[in-house]
């Protein structure tokens, strides 16, 4: 704790001459010319200078994933940079940017236009994602396996260049080129397992709860091509797109982990696994779009689009004693269910049609009608072939890489896969909308969407019987509303809606359990009040909005599985209110507070929590609540005429924290997190500016055991030059 103190001490001091260096430069003061006091130059161009640290106590990786920040380590650079040139009276030269070192968070774009020609643009973006990389942690006796990886980042990128045609009485035409990139490390919530939780018949001893990882590497190439040009009274617009995608990921988990011999003899000891996946994906779209004004009360609009998309992917499963290793490799530890996978190559092919058309009419005044119509076609086919690779057990003569109890690999089994499915979805949307009575609006909406579709697929291995079924999905949305203004100073709104989907399979021939019909109905009712009271003078403005939500859910489900459907029954039901506040006060011209408060009640309900698959074990999936409430604020303070001060709060709970874990993953979240800030900004001249700012952020979950707990201080100043 000492060293973190001196650290967020040097931080203080580093702030301090950083702003002791501002004010010895704002010499410029004297030397303005006293001609343009009247008429002040105005400054179009700046760039800010900033530098700023963290010292952080705790989880470091998970403060950085929450707050886009590099923990215990200065970053700094130029926190925003605008300059703009003009040649001549038409032609425009600006650059706008900022490049920050160590949380790798760089912009920069340069733009030369023309008027009544055009312009062309490039630029480059880079800015980095944090990720922790902690698994899961079991309650019942304390169990936390340390991630291979803590702290992981991902950096994504664009370079791109921008040519847009916009002279007079020509098509306005914009062409683009961007190059994306995402490379790095990410956690992963696919967890490899481990049996070391201490629990003993008649519980699962075997839990996942493994940190495991993925290595991304993500390149996209993308072209796209637009032209408009208004006709008459119609507005026309044709475009293309084209995108070539390559991507090479790999998943890196562990399995039995923490089993280590002699407590634990072969084969059950840890083993890696890594999953490749590779693919190469093309995209190509054209669409086009009309917009026609029949008279100024009578709107026409309707559009077209075309996508194909086509990938060939390659991958492999293989288990080692180290990650990314070769195949045939011996694994003394391999385990009788280690099913691995080589050779993968496929294909997948996806083409889709959409077709829209959209009206708009006021048949009087106050009466608008909206009305559309959409249809979508599309037909998805895959196929793959892969060698399955099964363990057997070990043969004499034993040896350290192939012991007694042990497994290995046989010969491969030829293996091959293939879906289709294809799909036809109408949507229809009704909208509409009376002012006719003073002060208030009423409105009534209508959307249904219906789809139907097919889907064939097979698997030459596990899968005796493949699957063939037809399917049918209709939903429905039905609102009400209605608000009332009768004067400047309160309002009121209201709106139900009710919603309805409905999932419908008819199974022609399937293996394995399957959902063939699943009812989900949601009513939903919430009421807002805008209250702008009248106060005295002396205490200002005060405006408050107050709401209340009710959201109603019940789902109910029906199950086939060896040729028999059975009844249909309430799977679930849930119930959630909110509850929220905002204040906005200005008690005086130079101060204001803004106050934000929400409280969620949300409880779900399941008859699967009167099943007991263990015996006097508790239920496996249980009733749960979801409760949580936030507060946000704000306050700002003109302190003089040159210097502001702003602060601001946030505070989250949720205390749903359920333990179930001697049968099953334990439910809800038990957090609380605190974040506080506040900034000082001070005009040392008319072209210089410095900004302090300090942040202390502290995070409490419980549900990982304390092992995500964190608490951290950051300090940040800048300096912006106007020129």
């Amino acid at each position: 704790m000492k060293t973190a103190s001196r650290r967020f001490l040097v931080l203080v001091f580093a702030g301090t001459f950083a702003a002791a260096g501002a004010r010895g430069g704002t010499s410029d003061q004297k030397t303005v010319a006293t001609a343009t006091e009247e008429q002040p130059e105005e400054y179009k161009n700046w760039i800010e200078l900033g530098i700023g640290g963290v010292v952080t106590s705790g989880d470091r990786a998970q403060f950085e994933q929450e707050h886009r920040l590099p923990g215990d380590q200065v970053y700094g650079g130029i926190q925003g940079l605008h300059y703009e040139q003009t040649f001549g009276k038409d032609t425009t030269l600006t650059v706008d940017g900022h490049a920050i070192w160590d949380t790798n968070d760089y912009d920069i774009q340069v733009q030369l236009s023309k008027q009544k020609l055009g312009y062309i643009k490039a630029g480059f973006t880079e800015f980095r994602d944090w990720y922790d990389g902690n698994g899961g942690f079991f309650p019942h006796n304390d169990v936390f396996f340390n991630p291979p990886y803590p702290e992981m980042h991902i950096d994504r990128g664009d370079a791109w260049i921008e040519l847009g045609l916009r002279a007079p009485n020509w098509p306005e035409i914009t062409i683009r080129y961007d190059h994306e990139f995402r490379f790095g490390q990410k956690d992963s919530t696919v967890w490899g397992d481990t049996n070391q939780t201490g629990l003993l018949p008649p519980f699962t001893s075997t839990r996942k709860i493994i940190p495991s990882f993925r290595n991304i590497d993500e390149k996209r190439d993308i072209f796209s091509f637009e032209a408009s040009k208004t006709i008459g009274n119609t507005d026309v617009l044709l475009g293309m797109r084209y995108e070539h995608n390559t991507d090479d990921y790999s998943l890196n988990m562990e399995r039995g982990a923490g089993q280590l011999p002699p407590a634990v003899p072969p084969p059950g000891q840890q083993r890696k696994v890594t999953q490749q996946q590779n693919d190469d994906v093309d995209l190509f779209s054209g669409h086009g779009i009309t917009e026609t004004r029949i008279t100024d009360n009578f709107w026409f609009t309707a559009g077209y689009s075309y996508t194909t998309i086509t990938n060939d992917l390659s991958g492999t499963r293989i288990f080692g004693t180290h990650w990314d290793e070769a195949f045939g490799e011996p694994v003394p530890t391999l385990n009788s269910r280690d099913h691995a996978f080589i050779d993968l190559a496929g294909m997948a092919q996806i083409k889709e049609n959409l077709f829209n058309a959209n009206l708009f009419w006021m048949p009087f005044e106050n009466l608008s009608i909206l009305s559309g119509f959409r249809y979508t076609h599309q037909n998805n086919d895959s196929e793959s072939t892969f060698i399955a690779e099964e363990p057997v057990p070990n043969t004499p003569p034993f040896t350290p890489n192939n012991p007694q109890g042990g497994f290995h690999y046989g010969v491969g089994e030829p293996a091959n896969g293939a879906r289709n499915s294809d799909y036809n979805e109408f949507a229809q949307r009704l909208e509409l909308r009376y002012t006719g009575i003073k002060d208030w609006l009423f409105y009534a909406e209508g959307e249904w969407e219906e789809d139907y579709g097919s889907v064939n697929e097979f698997q030459s291995i596990d899968e005796e019987v493949p699957l063939d079924k037809n399917t049918n999905a209709l939903g429905q949305k039905y609102t009400v509303g209605a608000t009332w203004n009768p004067s400047m100073r309160f309002s009121m709104a209201g709106q139900y809606f009710h919603r309805i989907a409905s999932y419908n399979e008819d199974i022609i021939s399937a293996d394995f359990p399957r959902l063939v019909d699943q009812d989900w109905n949601i009513d939903d009712f919430n009421i807002r009040m805008t209250f702008r009271p009248k106060l005295p003078a002396c205490m200002g403005s005060l405006a408050l909005v107050t709401r209340y939500d009710f959201v109603h859910t019940s789902i109910d489900s029906q199950w086939y599985f060896d040729g028999d459907t059975f009844a249909e029954l309430q799977s679930g039901e849930i119930k959630r209110h909110v509850i929220s506040e905002s204040l906005n006060w200005n008690p005086l011209p130079r101060f204001f507070l803004q106050a934000n408060f929400s409280y969620v009640l949300n409880q779900t309900d399941t008859p699967a929590n009167n099943i007991d698959l263990v015996p006097n074990a508790g239920p496996t999936v249980v009733n749960f609540r979801n409760d949580y409430w936030t507060v946000t604020s704000g306050i700002g303070y003109i302190i003089d005429d040159k210097t502001d001060f702003y602060a601001d709060y946030y505070f989250y709970c949720a205390n749903d924290y359920y333990k179930n874990a001697a049968v099953a993953v334990p439910y809800g979240e038990g957090a609380t997190e605190n974040a506080v800030t506040a900034t000082v900004t001070r005009q040392l001249s008319r072209r210089t500016r410095l900004t302090l700012k300090y942040g202390f952020y502290d995070y409490r979950d419980a549900t990982s055991g304390g092992h995500n707990n964190y608490r951290a201080h950051s300090l940040f100043s800048s300096l912006q030059f106007r020129f």
